[in-house]
């Protein structure tokens, strides 16, 4: 604890009053010197009081605070928490995903066949009309 040394002097005014009021210099000194180190006590006194009860209200400033704000290891822990949850939340949306990609495989696998069985029908089609047109037989008959 840091004391600050401050010395008090009477004012040349009080003192001659104390002077004449006491009788003598010599007494006067003598009660002078004893209100400075009065003074000087009430100081040194006060000012330890001052900062004992700083250390005390930073104690409880401190207190305080950690019951109200979040400290770092609880901070981080939460957030560690919070990326596992983002995680396993991403986790199930991708096997969605995947899941969803399985069924437009099998609809595309789908389509596919379809497609390929509408090509089909098509081209019989065609070929069935072509050869029942009675024009287009005359022309094959002609030609060969």
């Amino acid at each position: 604890m840091e004391t600050n040394i401050q010395t008090y002097t009477l004012p040349r005014e009080t003192f001659n009053l104390l002077v004449n009021a006491l009788g003598g210099q010599q007494q006067a000194e003598g009660f002078a010197k004893s209100m400075e180190s009065f003074l000087v006590a009430i100081d040194n006194k006060t000012t330890a009081g001052i900062v004992e009860k700083k250390e005390m209200l930073k104690i409880e400033v401190r207190d305080e605070l950690r019951k109200e704000l979040v400290t770092r290891e609880i901070f981080d822990e939460a957030l560690k928490n919070l990326r596992n949850e983002m995680r396993e939340r991403f986790n199930v949306v991708d096997e969605k995903f995947k899941g969803l990609d399985e069924k437009f495989k099998v609809v595309d696998e789908k389509f596919k066949s379809i497609n390929f069985k509408l090509n089909l029908f098509l081209a019989i089609a065609l070929i069935a009309l072509t050869f029942a047109n009675p024009t287009f037989v005359e022309l094959v008959k002609k030609v060969f």
